[in-house]
């Protein structure tokens, strides 16, 4: 999948025809009321980002969203404006060629009905019409974590990503959510969320992450609010991915669309301070001190991210 290219027009008449504003609540922008069965990644075999005349030079960028309910206030920021401002930026920053986008919605495996739901790889309009197709079960499990690897598992064993096979670039996966990745999913699991069939045993979240990290750069959003504090998050996240762990208020939401093309620049060798110059207003500061954040933690973080040269080669 992933023809044509995305236009802010489309966004518009697109914004229009939902009745999108600035009150919309997470119930009237995912009106879904049940899991599509398109957005459904029980059976499916790969979904596919292809290089096409459109888009000769693929990149695919997997955006994974907590849908749980202390996080409706990021679907929102989203739907009504996140999108697009990511899109546009994309595509006049130029950090990747010819984006192919995927939303995955990530709940929790061991409680909720729709734990993952996963959207086809898009370039034009048909990413924001599909977003809007999740079904926001809101729930979670209450149990100190959610199934962001679910994302990682996917990631690796069900895409196929033409900028990885064909040039050996990897492609994107960014997670977002303010609670702990549990540690691992079981044989059952997969089976109920996959419909996959796999050895009996559990698979780590280290596993799974070092996994899809073969062909993404992965990176974890860590929303400083909710269970951020009592669950220390960002401390656990930091000790599963290390420096790829960014913390982030929601008074800074805004500017999420620029940490995303920010983040790609960096991991593409970019320098910070030419990555930050480039912004506007708040969004200078705040993308500053991600990267700095990363590199001053990369001394704490030893392994194969203690240097920069680490962080780009894994």
């Amino acid at each position: 999948m992933g023809y044509g290219s995305y236009q802010s027009k489309d966004w518009e008449k697109l914004r229009s025809s939902r009745n999108i504003n600035s009150q919309s609540t997470v119930q009237e922008l995912y009106r879904s009321r049940e899991m599509k069965e398109h957005l459904n990644p029980y059976g499916v075999k790969y979904r596919e980002s292809c290089d096409s005349p459109d888009n000769p030079a693929s990149t695919a960028i997997i955006f994974g969203l907590d849908v749980t309910g202390s996080m409706g206030y990021l679907s929102e920021e989203i739907a009504k404006g996140a999108l697009n401002r990511t899109m546009l930026e994309i595509y006049d920053k130029n950090p990747v060629t010819n984006p192919h986008i995927m939303f995955q919605a990530i709940g929790d495996s061991k409680t909720d009905e729709a734990p993952l739901q996963t959207t086809q790889f898009e370039a034009d309009i048909r990413i924001a019409e599909q977003l809007l197709d999740v079904y926001f079960e809101g729930r979670g499990g209450g149990n100190g974590g959610e199934s962001y690897l679910l994302a990682w598992y996917f990631a690796s064993r069900h895409t196929k990503i033409d900028c990885y096979e064909n040039r050996r670039e990897k492609g994107f996966l960014f997670t977002i959510g303010d609670e702990c990745c549990h540690g691992n999913l079981t044989e059952a699991e997969i089976k109920r969320v996959f419909g996959d069939s796999v050895p009996e045993r559990e698979y780590t979240a280290q596993a799974l992450y070092k996994e899809a990290s073969s062909k993404y750069e992965i990176f974890h959003i860590v929303m400083k609010a909710g269970a951020w504090q009592h669950q220390k998050s960002g401390e656990s996240w930091r000790r599963l991915i290390g420096v790829r762990a960014v913390e982030l208020d929601p008074e800074d939401l805004d500017v999420l669309p620029e940490i995303f093309v920010s983040l790609m620049q960096y991991a593409r060798g970019m320098e910070r301070d030419r990555i930050s110059e480039q912004w506007q207003g708040k969004a200078i500061q705040v993308t500053k001190d991600v990267l700095k954040n990363i590199e001053e933690n990369m001394e704490k973080f030893p392994l194969e991210e203690k240097k920069r040269r680490a962080f780009l080669k894994f």
